[in-house]
């Protein structure tokens, strides 16, 4: 699993693909956004790829859901056939406050591995504490997970 695609790169996705970018390269990264020129102006700042909606769901083997919750569905309705196209696999990374786990693979249209985080400000500084819980992902896609967002630090999940 080495792509990983942002799918909205407003405050809070913008402040983690700035610590993913550090983990993983520049290479490895692709930004989406609905106004376009938002995720111009952070490829231009990390040296990374923009992309659309659609080639974030269709080729990157991490993708992060970076939309306000009240955003997901309609931003999900139009990737659901996208991703159940897919033969790799691939995880859903979100941080959507009040979104469930079992209502984002609903959006989505399958039942795709997730990984949920609360990140909050120490996404934003690179310090502190991120929580987050997994269904479907494993052991290993859970380190690299850790990996990607602390490179210098670690994680620890919380029970399911």
């Amino acid at each position: 699993m080495n792509t990983i695609g942002f799918i909205g790169c407003g405050n809070m996705g913008g402040a983690i693909a700035r610590a993913v970018n550090k983990a993983a390269g520049p290479e490895a990264l692709f930004l989406a956004d609905h106004h376009a020129g938002k995720a111009q102006a952070l490829a231009q700042v990390l040296g990374c790829q923009t992309a659309s909606n659609e080639e974030v769901a269709a080729r990157c083997s991490w993708i992060f859901l970076a939309v306000k919750p009240q955003m997901m569905a309609d931003m999900l309705a139009p990737l659901r056939p996208i991703l159940a196209a897919r033969k790799d696999r691939f995880v859903l990374c979100t941080m959507a406050a009040g979104l469930s786990m079992a209502r984002i693979r609903e959006m989505a249209g399958g039942d795709y591995p997730i990984l949920r985080m609360m990140p909050n400000t120490p996404a934003a500084i690179g310090a502190g504490m991120i929580l987050y819980c997994a269904q479907d992902a494993g052991d290993a896609e859970q380190a690299e997970f850790v990996r990607l967002l602390t490179p210098a630090g670690r994680l620890d999940p919380l029970p399911e």
